[in-house]
């Protein structure tokens, strides 16, 4: 299992390893993470969810998780 980031730039947008993230991106998830300003959002809709990696529209559906 590995953990990616949703990277959107100057070439496109997608899913990277976190291992690719620039010094930015890092510094953003660090500074998120300490001062509780992130999300977790369903990997299908992205509509905030409190836990887990779904809402319960999309319960039975197989995916990641991703956080803003």
């Amino acid at each position: 299992m590995s953990i990616e980031i949703f990277r959107i730039d100057e070439n496109g947008a997608g899913w990277v390893p976190l291992s690719e993230a620039t010094t930015s991106e890092t510094l953003d998830i660090e500074l998120g993470i300490i001062t509780n300003q992130v999300t977790m959002h369903c990997f299908k809709c992205h509509v905030v969810i409190p836990r887990g990696n779904v809402c319960v529209n999309h319960k039975n559906v197989k995916g990641g998780i991703y956080f803003d």
